[in-house]
């Protein structure tokens, strides 16, 4: 369980000289791979840091994703559909231990279905599925859908989808502790910024290559980038783009990177006047210029987004669209089609209602600048942003109180390996009341029936129609404005054998049982 004990920031750990020898002689003693990311553990929820214990391989889920983006097998050892598309049948794994001993049953897992379909939480996959039923049929356990919905298998990949033993749920149903079936079990949890890990010798796979892991969760971007170039960490995964450069630098590490399923964009309330209307989104996109920004900001203008979803899907992305330069005189256009004229000051004005409103912009450096940079640029086409210091939860709040008007969103699409899981969550009708990250109050009938397509195609045919027009509407009505696709960079200590390092562009897993020390 986590401790209640208070612990110490990582940037108090750096400031502690003591300690950092300390735990550096520990580490070299006992071959300890010291890993470090942004993320902390801020519960044991399955909805919140499932992801976590996810990525760090204590916890799987019936179907996962390999490091090349691959659907592959894991709990379940195969799946299939019925000829009506109504009843998906895993086969689950004989043999396959959790890390208290106990086994892993068709009926643990039917009982874990049944509990994750019923979660009332908007941002997991399963409850968005169709059942009716989950049965067992001997090592099988059958998913009955109300009607055919082809992802069934992606769906299960999602983070909260992760399978655990009766033991690590309390009576009331809460998670007390992660007991998983992973290539590594956890050991110690000390607050949000620690876990100890050691490799499970009964895993039912591979075995790890090290066995002690580490982990250290510190948000803070200079302490992440700190330890990295104190030799503190033996990977940092999720280095900050801005920070890249200066890690690198130092000498002690290399990085690699790798373009992911995030963008960094804009997303809007398009039920608001001002933002109600595609042309007005396509002026503010205009605006930008994206290969400044991608350069000055991120050090990569490859990452410069002209699409809303990356190569990271290279059945979504369009290898043939152009570059999207900055036409301020087209925006300005655009905005005065709209019925947008420039007042006194300057500021676009429309039925007594200017052009202006608040962003609020989070501590991390990267994306500090990159809201200097949109409030600069939308500033030349008469649009007035006003910035306010805050945090994620300030935005979330807004958009449940209904008073979201605009503001910076870096949304990952691939939750699960097909990024139409996400879209649905973000612009199906049926769940237009429960956008958070985009698609706030965006309306299209034409999207509904592609949507719906998508999920219903039976044959590669059917789907590739369905996904065209999806990605036309994405990128014409813009409820979302890319701006820079998501890098994502791990530093790698010259401890460990650069080559062992896999990182893939879904962030699904960190793959540290795959990591290997250098000879």
């Amino acid at each position: 369980m986590i401790s209640r004990r208070a612990v110490l920031t990582a940037s108090v750990v750096l400031g502690a000289a003591t300690t950092v020898l300390g735990r550096l002689a520990w580490a070299q003693e006992e071959r300890v791979l010291q890993i470090t990311s942004p993320r902390q553990i801020t519960s044991l929820e399955l909805a919140d840091t499932s992801y976590h214990f996810r990525r760090l391989r204590v916890a799987e889920t019936l179907v996962t994703i390999d490091p090349n983006g691959k659907l592959v097998p894991e709990l379940a050892k195969s799946w299939s559909v019925s000829d009506d598309g109504l009843k998906w049948s895993f086969v689950i794994r004989d043999g396959v231990r959790f890390h208290d001993g106990s086994t892993l049953t068709p009926e643990l897992v039917r009982d874990a279905i049944e509990v994750m379909r019923k979660s009332r939480n908007n941002t997991e996959m399963v409850p968005q599925l169709p059942i009716s039923s989950v049965s067992v049929d001997g090592q099988a356990v059958v998913v009955t859908l109300k009607q055919p919905f082809s992802l069934v298998p992606e769906f299960f990949t999602d983070g909260p989808a992760v399978i655990l033993a009766k033991a690590s749920f309390a009576a009331d149903g809460t998670v007390k502790q992660i007991i998983g079936t992973g290539p590594y079990k956890v050991t110690k949890i000390e607050g949000k910024t620690s876990v100890d890990l050691e490799a499970f010798p009964d895993y039912w796979g591979t075995p790890a290559n090290i066995s002690k892991v580490h982990f250290t969760g510190a948000t803070s971007p200079d302490t992440i980038a700190n330890m990295a170039e104190a030799g503190q960490a033996d990977l940092v995964l999720g280095l900050p783009q801005a920070l890249r450069d200066r890690v690198e630098g130092s000498g002690r590490v290399r990085v690699k990177q790798v373009q992911t399923a995030r963008i960094n964009g804009i997303f809007v309330n398009a039920g608001d006047l001002r933002f109600d209307d595609p042309a007005e989104r396509r002026a503010i996109s205009l605006a930008f210029d994206r290969q400044g920004i991608a350069k000055a900001l991120f050090g990569n203008p490859k990452a410069a987004a002209n699409q809303l979803l990356s190569a990271a899907f290279p059945d979504w992305y369009d290898p043939d669209l152009p570059p999207i330069e900055q036409n301020v005189e087209e925006a300005k256009r655009l905005l005065a089609g709209a019925g947008w004229i420039k007042g006194p000051d300057g500021i676009l004005t429309r039925d007594g209602k200017r052009f202006s409103f608040t962003m609020i912009v989070g501590k991390q450096p990267e994306v500090a600048a990159l809201a200097q940079a949109v409030q600069a640029q939308l500033a030349d086409v008469g649009i007035e942003v006003k910035l306010e210091n805050g945090d994620q939860s300030m935005v979330l709040e807004s958009v449940s109180k209904g008073n979201f008007l605009f503001g910076l969103t870096r949304r990952n699409y691939g939750a699960v390996p097909d990024p139409v899981a996400t879209l649905m969550l973000d612009y199906a009708e049926s769940n237009a009341a429960n956008a958070v990250w985009s698609g706030v109050n965006y309306h299209n009938p034409d999207m509904e029936t592609a949507l719906n397509a998508y999920i219903a195609a039976r044959t590669d045919e059917e789907r590739a129609a369905a996904r065209k027009k999806i990605r036309v509407l994405i990128n014409s009505d813009l409820p979302v404005v890319p701006l820079v696709w998501y890098d994502y960079n791990v530093s790698v200590s010259d401890r460990v054998a650069f080559d062992s390092v896999p990182i893939d562009a879904l962030e699904v897993s960190f793959w540290i049982d795959r990591v290997k020390w250098a000879s």
